[in-house]
């Protein structure tokens, strides 16, 4: 009832263009006999005459491994509380929308990327149109709405629903606004990415009184914020492997981790990535904050001594490091 007459046509528009995106949540069954939160699920029987080889790469992957559903974003409630800031990335001539929190400073506002500040944003948008974009801890999709724009295949993982609904109001308010044609480039996931799968997984968040919903971990000491809440919420979702999800003929452009502390398991997860011969990530992005990662019981460093065993340059950036091959 919150739904505005174009919402609710704009909304029915994506779901028919979207024949993969049949659940409302992301639904695991393993290949070892793992069931998922609901049940078996049935993938879809067929695509849009539109389908790309890419596309259709995905859906028998997906019709194989039977291990995860994309998010179908006509199902997600609406956000009643949008903050809508626009990004803005000057020389890709490309303009996308995220849904911030409204304890963010980043909120209702206006941001310019150029040569000066592009970072991340800059990687993503480079990406080959015949690789892939993951992002690993999407968040509210600052990143994922980046994939979007840039029509470059993007999977994203977030295990919160919060967090899924922001990500479907930003790829709403993104389609609506015109700076996208089509969500097929984006396959949006809720689930934990770790070292090994399991259908029923805890994730630990500050309760619906303190706010900053987006902030979780699977620990409350890892938690992102400064100051702690009285109480926590859990919800729960599977975990998955990159290793098993991702379709292995598709080359790999770039992966973003950013997964308060946890970012040495997503890599372990993703280990038969790094040993492809051709198509392995050109760019690992990850996390790698002193408190979190301590706090989750791994060593500083660790990450990086594995990329660099598969033969991967890494940069420190501060927070962040960056490896390439």
């Amino acid at each position: 009832e919150n739904y505005t007459m174009m919402d609710l046509q704009l909304m029915k528009r994506l779901s028919r263009t979207s024949s993969l995106r049949q659940a409302g949540v992301a639904l695991l069954v393993t290949i070892v006999g793992l069931t998922s939160i609901n049940g078996p699920t049935t993938p879809p029987a067929s695509f849009s005459s539109t389908t790309t080889t890419v596309q259709q790469q995905i859906k028998k992957h997906i019709n194989q491994t039977q291990f995860l559903e994309p998010i179908d974003c006509s199902n997600i409630p609406i956000d009643t509380e949008p903050h809508y800031s626009i990004a803005e990335f000057a020389l890709y001539n490309k303009t996308a929308v995220v849904d911030y929190a409204p304890w963010s400073p980043g909120k209702d506002d206006k941001q310019v990327f150029n040569e000066n500040n592009g970072g991340l944003y800059h990687q993503i948008l480079d990406v080959d149109q015949d690789e892939i974009f993951i992002d690993v801890g999407a968040n509210i999709g600052q990143m994922a709405m980046v994939g979007l724009v840039s029509e470059v295949t993007t999977f994203a993982f977030d295990p919160l629903e919060y967090d899924i609904m922001k990500i479907c109001s930003g790829v709403i308010e993104t389609v609506k606004r015109g700076h996208t044609q089509t969500i097929e480039n984006l396959y949006l996931f809720r689930a934990l990415v770790g070292n090994e799968s399991q259908s029923n997984v805890s994730i630990t968040r500050p309760d619906d009184a303190f706010g900053k919903f987006e902030q979780a971990s699977l620990f409350t000491n890892t938690i992102g914020v400064a100051r702690k809440p009285k109480s926590y919420v859990k919800e729960y979702v599977p975990m998955i492997k990159l290793d098993e999800v991702i379709p292995p003929s598709l080359p790999i452009g770039l992966v973003k981790i950013d997964v308060q502390g946890f970012e040495w398991p997503v890599v372990q997860g993703m280990k038969g990535l790094l040993e492809r011969k051709v198509g392995y990530p050109r760019i690992v992005h990850y996390e790698e904050q002193r408190r979190v990662t301590l706090g989750a019981g791994f060593k500083l460093g660790t990450v990086q001594r594995f990329l660099e065993g598969y033969n991967y340059t890494c940069t420190n950036l501060g927070n962040d490091i960056s490896c390439k091959k």
